[in-house]
């Protein structure tokens, strides 16, 4: 299996877990009285982020395995470069090509239509916002990732 064409699976798999931590923490509880602040946190928010941790936890030693197997493809986990771009021949460079120009023209509108909804006279909660964002980067991902799938190996 190559990790690359799973990573945007994995990115999706993060965001929904960090809805979960979002939800979580949007719905907790502060109390502050003169001398004493409560701050209580939702139990959703608190299971979703060890879930999240042990999520990031597994992704690590599954990019320590494939760079064990794969010596001379190595990624690395925490990188500018995101993982997924696989450029080891010129048709894998064409695939990416195609993939982040389709996420690019996704990005174009789907920013400015995002800022305009956010103009408009509706109220958004603070989760509200979280969301729409985080399903603008499940789409991305969704779109790198069928769009790289038709190139699979």
């Amino acid at each position: 299996m190559n990790i690359r064409m799973f990573y945007p699976i994995l990115n999706i798999l993060s965001c929904i877990i960090l809805l979960f931590v979002g939800w979580g923490f949007t719905r907790s509880n502060v109390i502050i009285t003169e001398n004493f602040i409560e701050y209580t946190i939702h139990p959703v928010g608190i299971f979703a982020w060890l879930v999240l941790v042990v999520f990031v936890f597994m992704l690590l030693f599954i990019i320590k395995r494939y760079n064990k197997q794969n010596p001379d493809k190595k990624i690395k986990a925490f990188s500018i470069k995101p993982p997924e771009y696989n450029e080891d021949d010129e048709m894998y460079q064409y695939a990416t090509m195609s993939a982040t120009k389709k996420v690019y023209t996704f990005l174009t509108w789907a920013l400015p239509m995002t800022l305009v909804l956010l103009l408009l006279p509706i109220p958004f909660s603070k989760f509200g916002i979280f969301v729409i964002i985080v399903c603008i980067i499940i789409v991305q991902n969704l779109i790198f990732y069928f769009e790289m799938k038709k190139f699979k190996e």
